[in-house]
């Protein structure tokens, strides 16, 4: 039963419809929750860094309701875009910006974790049809250059001053958003500029379907999948921030081991985001189900959870003043 741990994933979809469905302040709901109740209770409970036994990883193979929790995020996901352009015109034909701002955050939080995480996820299965639900899900969220960097350029250069997705020692948050945003677009063109063009083209097509369903939800959509890339290169940010890997010969780096990402154990995150934040053993082993990812000793941990964390370093001498000391500490 410890695997229906995971149900827990559909917390924050909930939390997503409840600000959809609901006007004035309640439709922050998924923002609250997020950014308020789960780093509230991240701080009180327990954090669990236990890894399988052989026994429970066997069963766990042999069970597929896991893959079930990952799949029917994708229609909980393409409902909340379909109830945004339904509450989106009626916001602004009233004026109700307040509204507005709250329907907002709630597609950009299911553009954050309901597609981009779930489509990290799916992107790293061998199974064809997996890695097109990745893509459809990161057309959604207008950012399929993702796919292409983090699979091709990302787990080959992580730690390297050729990765655009690691936060270099002293760089804050917002100058890191610019570099990787910009990073991300050059390297999926570079590296697969036929998949790039076509999921750009899908981009287009997707846009235009909502304006033509909903042009007032047009640009609040937009705006909102912008809001899901800047939480997923927060993620990034707060993933492998200073941390590098030493160039061993002219051509090649040492290996990535898990010591180069930041690791959390807290329970919310872990079950959440489908245990995205033991990020060491995703890098060590990228095809991995989620169930089966495991905690290193050796990893350097984060002082609080993914939510918490992201706050800290929207304030970047708050962020410098804790993980600077703990980054010498790990590197030292």
């Amino acid at each position: 039963m410890i695997g229906f741990r995971y149900l827990l994933a559909f917390l924050l979809p909930a939390s997503i419809y409840f600000g959809l469905l609901s006007q004035g302040p309640l439709s922050f709901a998924a923002l609250i929750f997020a950014f308020g109740l789960v780093p509230f209770l991240e701080g009180i409970l327990p954090t669990f860094a236990s890894n399988l036994t052989d026994s429970e990883r066997a069963r766990y193979l042999s069970q597929s309701h896991y893959d079930l929790f990952v799949l029917l995020q994708i229609p909980l996901h393409l409902g909340a875009i379909a109830l945004f352009i339904a509450v989106v015109p009626q916001d602004r034909s009233s004026g109700d910006m307040v509204s507005l701002l709250g329907h907002m955050t709630a597609l950009g939080i299911s553009c954050g974790t309901l597609a981009i995480n779930v489509a990290h996820e799916l992107g790293h299965r061998p199974k064809a049809a997996y890695q097109r639900l990745a893509q459809g899900l990161l057309v959604s969220s207008l950012y399929g250059q993702f796919f292409i960097d983090h699979n091709f350029g990302h787990h080959k250069h992580v730690g390297t001053p050729e990765d655009s997705s690691t936060a270099r020692h002293g760089e804050a948050l917002y100058l890191f958003w610019i570099r990787s945003i910009v990073g991300v677009w050059r390297t999926a063109w570079r590296l697969k500029p036929r998949l790039m063009a076509g999921m750009l083209i899908a981009e287009v097509l997707y846009m235009g379907l909502i304006f033509a369903l909903a042009p007032e939800a047009l640009l609040p959509l937009v705006l909102s999948s912008f809001f899901g890339i800047l939480l997923l290169e927060t993620v990034n940010y707060i993933e492998h921030y200073g941390l590098t890997r030493v160039k061993v010969t002219e051509h090649r780096y040492e290996n990535t081991e898990p010591q180069h990402s930041w690791n959390s154990n807290h329970p919310l995150g872990r079950f959440m985001l489908f245990e995205l934040t033991r990020h060491s053993d995703h890098h060590a082993n990228p095809y991995r189900p989620f169930p089966l990812m495991n905690h290193y000793d050796e990893s350097p941990q984060m002082p609080a959870g993914y939510p918490a964390m992201m706050m800290l370093a929207a304030v970047p001498p708050l962020w410098f003043r804790v993980m600077n000391p703990r980054l010498a500490s790990h590197t030292g």
